[in-house]
């Protein structure tokens, strides 16, 4: 099957359907997970993983093969039985936020979408289980909370704009970080740290938050929102204002206002 029939509206909408259903049966299995002990290990510096993670994302990858063999994966946890590459690469976090989720903080989601073998955005799903939210997308169809459409924040002044941020485990990325808060904390009404940055990102396309940035990013923790955000009428970039790629390290993303306001307070 070519690539361009994956793009055909049906073919999408009927992946977005899977990407939903999928999103929350992994989320279902986390809230069950939530209060049991955990099973945690140290992947990298202050980089955590749990058991919850693997399991949550095998349900996902489980389901994504039986129904679409021929399509390629990017997961968060490394898994080598599964193929790289296809004419659709499911881009997945199964759990965004695991630091929150191993302190049993109810901050944290499932992230899932699906791209073309350019990259092209297709569909997306991102499902708090906690509040039984499901955010979803799929390419030209507009943005959806569950079943209702969303869009950004409509805000007309940055002094009024909530704005959140994520943390960097990288020293000299937290005083990026820092440098950025001083510059733009007078600008605007407050300020958020949330500790998942998809459910963070998803909170900017419902219209929730104004904007958010991070310096420190892999493509799973954005992959799924970036097409909610554009589909909710928002912009999302890298921290230089080009359109965020699957190779971007970082994000910044909001309403066309704050996202300008912001992309003019980090050019110095």
């Amino acid at each position: 099957m070519s690539t361009t029939t994956y793009l055909t509206p049906d073919t999408v909408q009927t992946m977005q359907a899977a990407a939903a259903e999928v999103a929350c049966q992994a989320g279902r299995l986390l809230r069950e997970k939530f209060t049991q002990p955990r099973q945690i290990q140290l992947k990298g510096v202050r980089d955590l993983v749990t058991d919850a993670d693997f399991a949550a994302q095998k349900l996902i990858t489980d389901f994504v093969q039986a129904r679409y063999p021929e399509h390629g994966f990017l997961t968060e946890e490394k898994d080598n039985r599964l193929p790289a590459s296809g004419p659709v690469v499911w881009v997945i976090d199964p759990l965004d936020g695991t630091s929150n989720y191993s302190r049993q903080q109810p901050q944290f989601c499932v992230s899932i979408a699906a791209v073309s073998a350019n990259g092209t955005p297709l569909c997306s799903a991102i499902y708090d289980p906690i509040r039984d939210e499901l955010f979803s997308a799929a390419r030209d169809q507009g943005c959806f909370l569950n079943g209702q459409t969303v869009q950004v924040s409509q805000v007309s002044d940055v002094a009024e704009a909530l704005v959140c941020f994520d943390w960097n485990r990288l020293p000299h990325k937290q005083a990026s970080i820092l440098r950025l808060l001083q510059q733009i904390a007078p600008l605007v009404h407050s300020v958020r740290a949330t500790g998942s940055a998809a459910l963070a990102l998803a909170w900017v396309a419902a219209g929730r938050m104004d904007a958010y940035f991070n310096f420190g990013l892999n493509a799973w923790d954005v992959a799924a929102a970036r097409l909610l955000i554009q589909e909710a009428g928002g912009v999302i970039s890298n921290l230089q204002g080009h359109p965020w790629q699957l190779s971007d390290g970082n994000c910044l993303a909001g309403s066309r206002l704050t996202h300008a306001a912001l992309l003019a307070a980090l050019a110095p």
